[in-house]
């Protein structure tokens, strides 16, 4: 294989955001791919990216920010939008990132059947391999 395998930066971005100090003093752990429960929670989507290159990609996701009210999810999206930057130079998993973008921040999106608080924030990250 002449090229490197990037980075799973889904499972990362989970795995950072699981254990980010300010961020899990929110959410208590629960991060995941699936929503996880009634309580505050981050829920990662993957939105695809693209990858001009073998060794760079630009990987994006949705964080939703879902919270028992409409305040607790916004604290949770906002101290999300803050803490993502410090992923810039972070070492990940079989490589690193180089930068972050917020494509979108802190859409209002209250779950369509059970009106629960939750917003949007979509996360660009550009990525090499080791």
């Amino acid at each position: 294989m002449p090229y490197a395998l990037l980075p799973d930066m889904e499972q990362e971005l989970i795995d950072w955001l699981t254990a980010h100090a300010g961020l899990a003093a929110l959410h208590g752990g629960r991060v995941a791919t699936e929503l996880q429960s009634d309580l505050t929670c981050l829920q990662v989507t993957s939105l695809g990216g693209g990858q001009p290159w073998p060794w760079e990609a630009s990987p994006e996701f949705q964080v939703s920010s879902w919270g028992g009210t409409k305040a607790r999810a916004s604290l949770l999206d906002r101290t999300l939008i803050a803490a993502a930057y410090e992923l810039v130079g972070t070492p990940v998993d079989g490589g690193h990132v180089s930068g972050v973008a917020v494509r979108l921040k802190s859409l209002w999106s209250p779950d369509e059947e059970t009106n629960r608080p939750r917003y949007r924030s979509d996360l660009s990250f550009l990525i090499h391999p080791a």
